[in-house]
């Protein structure tokens, strides 16, 4: 599935708004849930010397689709694109402040640390930038936002592969207005390979940025490289399966019937289209064994872009 860089807009998050009588008060402590997660760093990261990197080695990193046929009625000019044609948009902006908060404790002496990030201000940068790239409203596309920790933003807009059903990997229409449009993407299946040896799990492999050479390198040392559409299958070392180099999985479970995918603990991405059949009840979470996995095994395999696929192991 290659793509091709077309463009690039750099802007900068929104600036948070304050009251002159708050900008001197203490900034408010991270979230709880923030805290616990930056407490297994230490705790389930393998690496003690996290972060090993600075902040200005790598980007926060979402990957977005832009889909005119997510609209009942769709774009005709640039001005028409609504927030609703970037799937799953609200979801990509949660896990961005959430990574951001994520890393911003670890590196607690950044500058310029006050700004948000809104699905207006979002939504228009994403727009602009498809207004740059000179690409037809009416073609799906691969949106890169890269953000840096202090709030500037890059976009990169790519060619994406057209499908009619970002849900056809398990049977489910996402809207009811694509029911006859054909797509030569749809109802293939990959081929997955399961690693040749284990990955450790880091904030890296937790939270989808730039830093991503343990997916270049599993990919590197498995995959045959027959097909487009290939993905391979990582796993810890405690031999618990984590998600694919650019999926995420899940696997059907012979006692309940359910799909379900790696716990988060695993150290799997947070992704946002598991977020997505999660919150639906779609699939569900659990610990899986990598001796669960058998050739010929069928297996779900999703990310904001592709949407949900079928696969099968094959070695």
């Amino acid at each position: 599935m290659a793509t091709v860089e077309t463009s690039s807009k750099k802007a900068k998050a929104s600036p948070k708004k304050t009251s002159k009588s708050k900008r001197n008060e203490p900034k408010p402590p991270p979230t709880p849930e923030v805290i616990r997660m930056a407490e297994k760093v230490t705790k389930i990261y393998p690496d003690i010397h996290f972060p090993p990197q600075l902040p200005d080695d790598f980007e926060l990193l979402s990957t977005i689709r832009y889909d005119p046929k997510l609209t009942m009625l769709q774009p005709m000019a640039y001005s028409e694109i609504v927030i609703d044609n970037f799937f799953l948009l609200q979801d990509h902006i949660d896990r961005l402040k959430y990574t951001i908060e994520f890393f911003q404790h670890i590196y607690d002496d950044l500058p310029d640390k006050e700004f948000e990030i809104t699905g207006e201000f979002l939504c228009q940068q994403l727009i602009t930038a498809i207004q740059l790239s000179e690409k037809p409203v009416f073609l799906a596309l691969k949106i890169r936002l890269l953000m840096k920790l202090t709030g500037e933003v890059r976009i990169e807009v790519h060619d994406t592969p057209y499908r009619g059903n970002l849900l056809d990997g398990i049977g489910v229409q996402i809207l009811e207005g694509n029911l006859d449009l054909p797509s030569l993407e749809d109802n293939v299946v990959w081929d997955v390979y399961i690693d040749k040896t284990f990955t450790l799990i880091s904030a890296f492999t937790s939270f989808k940025t730039t830093t991503r050479q343990v997916y270049t390198e599993a990919r590197q040392r498995t995959l045959p490289g027959l097909r487009s559409t290939e993905e391979v299958l990582m796993y810890n070392p405690q031999s618990n399966l984590t998600e694919g180099s650019i999926t995420n999985i899940a696997i059907k479970d012979l006692k309940t019937g359910h799909w379900v995918t790696p716990l988060l603990s695993s150290g799997c991405l947070c992704g946002v289209m598991r977020s997505f059949l999660l919150r639906k009840g779609f699939i569900r979470e659990r610990l899986i064994k990598l001796n669960e996995i058998t050739i010929g095994q069928e297996i779900l395999l999703f990310n904001g872009i592709m949407g949900v696929v079928k696969g099968k192991i094959v070695g």
